[in-house]
């Protein structure tokens, strides 16, 4: 087995430069017509078209916050939602399905060495996951056996590996709660086909199933050795992503899509406005109209304050990549920006329907399609505003938390 490039561990370099992270961007922009050109195609095939899967393995979006060591990009997370939210914009599945493999790759770059040898060992490698409900592991001579069935599985067609939750059976070393991680190639499963849904139809997030998938030990972390935390005494170690907690980037790197996403349904309300009249009055195109005028500026300006709240926040993590301290509190109050962000979002989404009318629904429409995806992803559990501000409430006030620090 090919085994990662070492690097020294300590860090080495910041994030990659502007120059990279401005280059990508402009290539996600110049992708809008594209994107939203394959979206039809892939809500009725609920996965990535062929030609948009070829571009996003091209093109290097699968690998940005991947760490150059492994062959990625290094993003900082700033950067990467400067990318995500024009992606979004032209089709809010792919960077729902971009975010999901940047993540759970990067994720897999804070296991362990073992880890990173098996999976990156040949170079950089796009990897999905899911963990809940979670497979079983049955411990073996050399390794494990891996069963479950695992839905969700976002970018499940453009991963080779996945990262997938499981708990333990038949095993008598110590007792380890919660849930595990174990890898597994993507061709040791199958893929059934399961995504029927609403929204981010086009995101293949269908079941992927493991019957009796024998893995190596290297393969397995257990919840009491250190994955996903900063482990200097690895080899593989050196990247500021690795000094990076894992659930604050993936929750606020996801948020940053759908703020895209909102701004593209602003954009079309925008430009109907001067050519669409007030139905039922005498007042006209619906620039004239003052109460028109004033919800669309009201839409825009929780569109302008998510943004702010973003920025702030991986402003900070970009920060925590460069060594500066990220404290408890600190983490509590990004939960509840996070929060904050989601509220606005669904508010300017929902304001902006009721501006578009009824015609809006109409499924040939891209703004239901945005609408629609939006709706979705804000349900995530990661998303959910009342648990983001009582972990906020309850970390101001030193009531009993609930939920562990690392799910912050």
């Amino acid at each position: 087995m090919a085994t990662a490039p070492k690097v020294d561990n300590e860090i080495q370099c910041g994030f990659a430069e502007k120059a990279v992270a401005d280059a990508m961007v402009e290539k996600a922009r110049s992708l809008r017509a594209f994107l939203q050109g394959e979206a039809p195609e892939g809500e009725r095939r609920r996965s990535p078209t062929p030609t948009v899967d070829k571009m996003l393995k091209e093109e290097g979006f699968l690998r940005m916050l991947l760490p150059q060591r492994l062959g990625g990009m290094g993003l900082s997370p700033t950067d990467f939602c400067r990318v995500q939210m024009e992606i979004a914009k032209g089709d809010p599945a792919i960077s729902w399905v971009i975010q999901i493999i940047n993540g759970t790759s990067w994720i897999t770059s804070l296991a362990p060495d073992g880890v990173q040898d098996a999976v990156f060992g040949d170079g950089p490698q796009p990897v999905c996951g899911a963990y809940n409900p979670p497979g079983k592991a049955r411990k073996v001579d050399g390794g494990w056996i891996i069963n479950g069935s695992w839905p969700y599985m976002s970018g499940s067609r453009q991963s080779n590996w996945a990262q997938q939750g499981v708990v333990l059976e038949g095993y008598d070393g110590p007792v380890v709660p919660g849930i595990s991680m174990c890898y597994l190639p993507m061709d040791s499963m199958t893929i059934q086909d399961t995504w029927f849904v609403s929204g981010m139809q086009g995101t293949g997030s269908d079941t992927a199933v493991a019957k009796d998938v024998f893995i190596p030990e290297a393969q397995m972390v257990l919840m009491d050795e250190r994955a996903g935390q900063i482990d200097r005494t690895k080899r593989h170690f050196g990247a500021p992503s690795d000094l990076l907690p894992a659930v604050p980037v993936v929750r606020t790197t996801g948020i940053a899509q759908l703020i895209g996403a909102v701004e593209a349904m602003l954009e079309i309300v925008t430009a109907e406005a001067p050519k669409k009249p007030v139905l039922t009055t005498i007042i006209g195109p619906r620039t004239k109209s003052g109460a028109y005028m004033r919800d669309l500026g009201e839409a825009a300006a929780m569109i302008d304050t998510a943004k702010l709240i973003l920025f702030d926040l991986t402003a900070k993590l970009d920060r925590v990549g460069l060594g500066e301290e990220f404290t408890l509190a600190e983490k509590a109050k990004q939960r509840a920006g996070g929060a904050q962000m989601i509220e606005l979002v669904h508010g300017a989404s929902e304001s902006l329907m009721f501006q578009a009318g009824s015609s809006g629904f109409a499924l040939d429409k891209p703004i239901n399609r945005y609408w629609r995806d939006i709706s979705m992803a804000l349900r995530h559990i990661q998303n959910i505003p009342t648990i983001g501000y009582e972990i906020y409430g309850r970390n101001l006030t030193g009531a009993d938390p609930i939920s562990p620090p690392g799910a912050y």
